[in-house]
């Protein structure tokens, strides 16, 4: 009988161990909420959403989970709701984007025109009537982004695409060179 107990006791266990999955595994999407201690991710490829617990998670590339960020979560366990994540990384090109982008504009040196690029995808035009941003994303290239709108003028709209190069100058500051035309936009400092 006590071989049969101890039987017991060790199927338990292994069947115990056998439910604690500790395998590292990675869920990626796109950031829909964001907290202190917790990120919702929306799958990149099914409506599938979780929210996972970041109290304890490394943060070093997080990059201050923005919404609408691509996001890698690495987590052990179970996915479901609360999972703890145990690391959390996003795109840095997308923390990057994010901002007001100006120059000097060239008819009013008293004024500036740009872009403003906004969290989950949006832009608008800073001071242009007849360059009207609508919306950006990653381009898939480190530092690259789209920036799409419409050219107004002339009677005619024009729907455009523009390439994007973020940069470093000498003096440290955020620059954002349109591929082409060559124009340059410095990001106001936050």
């Amino acid at each position: 009988m006590k071989n049969i107990k101890s039987l017991f006791a060790l199927l338990a266990a292994c069947g115990l161990a056998a439910c604690a999955d500790n395998t590292p595994k990675t869920f990626s999407g796109v950031i829909t909420d964001a907290s202190m201690n917790t990120v919702t991710v929306r799958a990149l490829t099914a409506d599938d959403t979780y929210t996972f617990s970041t109290m304890d998670a490394d943060k070093t590339d997080a990059n201050g989970l923005l919404l609408g960020a691509p996001i890698t979560v690495d987590y052990t366990g179970k996915l479901e709701e609360g999972t703890a994540a145990t690391k959390v990384a996003t795109d840095p090109t997308y923390a990057k984007a994010v901002g007001t982008w100006t120059m000097p504009d060239p008819i009013n040196p008293e004024s500036v025109m740009g872009v403003e690029i906004m969290v989950e995808g949006e832009a608008k035009s800073v001071n242009m009537a007849t360059l009207v941003y609508a919306s950006w994303e990653l381009q898939g290239e480190a530092d690259k982004i789209l920036l799409k709108g419409q050219s107004l003028g002339n009677g005619q709209t024009i729907d455009f695409t523009e390439t994007g190069v973020i940069a470093r100058n000498a003096e440290g500051d955020y620059t954002l060179t349109i591929e082409g035309s060559g124009t340059v936009y410095t990001k106001a400092k936050q």
